[in-house]
């Protein structure tokens, strides 16, 4: 009797889930992310996913345009996309319906493997806890106001990425290797952030199963990622494959993209309009910083998953597991650079698959209603800043930095808490820790070795955070013209036949600043016309420091020999090197740096 009453109350509460969702498909969302579903979606529908990913500005992996090419294929049962002014309108019902369809059934199917979770605790290796408390869990997702506003208000297909790893953590618990490994490939190729779990996916599965079930496991993610892309390698495009995995390393060069962290607080709110290209501690910018953070807090879980699973006991495995996904995901929302609103999205599953394995339940409902409040916070804001009729009335208006800053606070903290836990429960857990921060600290230690020892640096080993040139792309240590074709087009760096190793290649007009933030003395260069230059190439080299001339050289042209220049630049705090065209046109003026130095 009582089963069927918590079966009732489930059910109706199931239903209030969908409903909820269903009444908000209507909600335009996040607009340009419905845009980019259109067009991306279209141009595969219309051209396949070769041409159709050359069509556009799609920089998701490549098997993802599966996806959007199948939801205009959808919406074209129903009606014409090449109609433009139905298709393209923010409000077009069809489309919203279509596309956050994906999301919505992804959130249904994740709050499906909670439960399935919670009937085969004994094989899966999770703690056997009263029935009821996986149905609450399950549900608790489902009404999670952070996956509704993610799916059905924003649009996005978050929950996809994580519903298909989940898929494939269950399958490493089953003990189906192969699949294990084609499944989580399918999930990195949905979203790209799944990616950061791959080591200590790999490395549970080799604990869980030994070396064979290991390979077993790669195997099939191997095979998997040559199947989902085996159109671009057929047709001689797997550049284009590489290219979208790599394409957004720096394809947002900010601090921070809306999400409330280490570097939103850092920047007083303007994450947005702060490149991480800055120098932070001594010459080390921001996103190398924030890298390190990172890697830090990664190694931490990676060393702990080797460390307290020698004994193979599969709940202290399990819950390793869990804890060093946690670790790994809250570290890359929180410290590292253009950090997306969106990254910490996984944490609202993640941390309800842990809730079984913790003691005190009633600390963990406080802490994870504390993060869900303010992580449908961010997620809102972040909306709302973009597309102010879209969200809450009332919660739109708060969207000032004393409210951003002290929600990245609270986060911060949060993640405070969660390793303060585990920490507690376990004293090798704390030595883990030490060893991580230790090698970390070690090395920006290293990275600013020159500054200790004051021994002269290439401009090389620092970031540009402002790169215009009007031809071409900056090049490091090669010509300008190296940018266009493969490797074999390389050529090094010469000014009348006379050969450098290291530089920057450039076109005028060009500017390059970096922000070397008062860490240095002097500033030494040659410069000249390329040899690669036509006979047509002149330029003039100048020298800022702080928007203040400090050099200009006269016009040089393609026959002139480099010449040198040194300059003060103590107290420069951003340090400018621009080429112009001398006036009389910029054919052919490929111009360079060489051999630039800074001396602390």
């Amino acid at each position: 009797m009582r089963d069927k009453k918590q079966l009732t109350i489930y059910s109706l509460l199931f239903v209030l889930a969908i409903i909820i969702r269903l009444a908000l498909i209507p909600n335009p969302g996040f607009e340009a992310d419905i845009s980019f579903w259109k067009s991306w979606g279209l141009a595969t529908y219309d051209k396949g996913i070769v041409e159709g990913m050359k069509a556009t500005n799609n920089n998701y992996p490549t098997p993802f345009a599966y996806s959007l090419g199948a939801m205009v294929k959808l919406y074209s049962f129903f009606k014409d996309p090449h109609i433009f002014n139905d298709f393209w309108k923010n409000t077009n019902l069809l489309f919203l319906t279509i596309s956050k369809l994906f999301p919505i059934l992804a959130d249904i199917g994740i709050a499906g493997i909670i439960l399935y979770i919670g009937k085969n605790t004994k094989e899966l290796g999770f703690p056997t806890v009263p029935s009821i408390g996986y149905w609450v869990l399950s549900i608790g997702y489902l009404l999670n106001p952070i996956s509704i506003i993610d799916g059905a208000v924003w649009g996005q297909v978050d929950s996809v990425g994580l519903f298909i790893f989940l898929l494939a953590f269950l399958a490493l618990l089953k003990r189906w290797s192969f699949v294990a490994g084609l499944i989580f490939m399918l999930s990195m190729m949905t979203k790209l952030q799944n990616m950061i779990y791959a080591p200590l996916f790999f490395l549970f599965a080799f604990q869980y199963g030994g070396f064979k079930f290991l390979i077993q496991t790669i195997a099939g993610a191997l095979t998997s990622f040559v199947g989902l892309n085996i159109e671009f390698i057929l047709t001689k495009n797997a550049d284009r494959i590489f290219a979208s995995l790599t394409e957004n390393y720096d394809y947002f060069p900010w601090m921070s993209l809306n999400a409330y962290n280490l570097w939103w607080i850092v920047t007083g709110a303007k994450g947005m309009a702060t490149s991480d290209k800055l120098s932070v501690i001594g010459m080390v910018n921001a996103k190398t910083v924030g890298l390190l953070l990172f890697s830090c807090f990664y190694l931490f879980a990676v060393i702990r998953q080797l460390a307290l699973s020698v004994k193979l006991d599969k709940l202290v495995l399990l819950k390793t597991f869990l804890e060093g996904i946690i670790i790994i995901n809250a570290s890359f929302f929180l410290f590292q650079t253009q950090s997306h609103d969106r990254y910490a999205f996984p944490l609202s599953v993640f941390l309800l698959l842990w809730a079984p394995f913790i003691r005190n339940k009633k600390l963990f409902i406080i802490f994870y209603s504390i993060f869900t409040v303010l992580y449908f916070y961010n997620l809102h804001t972040a909306l709302v800043v973009n597309y102010p009729n879209n969200g809450i009335p009332f919660l739109s208006l708060l969207t000032g930095p004393i409210f951003t800053i002290t929600t990245s606070f609270v986060l911060l903290g949060l993640f405070g808490v969660f390793l303060f836990t585990l920490i507690k429960s376990s004293r090798l857990t704390v030595n883990c820790l030490l060893l991580s921060v230790s090698i970390i600290t070690g090395g920006l230690i290293f990275l600013n070795l020159p500054l200790f020892t004051k021994k002269p640096i290439s401009l090389n080993s620092l970031t540009p955070y402002v790169s215009e040139q009007s031809y071409g792309t900056r090049q490091t240590n090669r010509t300008v013209q190296s940018s266009f074709g493969g490797p074999n087009s390389w050529t090094r760096l010469s000014v009348q036949y006379a050969f450098y190793n290291t530089g920057l290649g450039s076109h005028a007009p060009s500017k390059y600043t970096y922000n070397i933030n008062k860490n240095f003395t002097r500033f030494e260069t040659d410069f000249g016309i390329d040899t690669e230059s036509g006979t047509k190439a002149s330029a003039i080299f100048e020298i800022y420091g702080d928007d203040k001339l400090l050099f200009q050289s006269k016009k040089m042209g393609r026959f002139d020999l480099p010449k040198h220049t040194s300059v003060n630049v103590s107290g420069i705090t951003n340090l400018t090197l621009k080429t112009t065209d001398a006036g009389d046109g910029n054919t052919d003026d490929h111009t360079d740096w060489l051999n630039p130095k800074l001396f602390p």
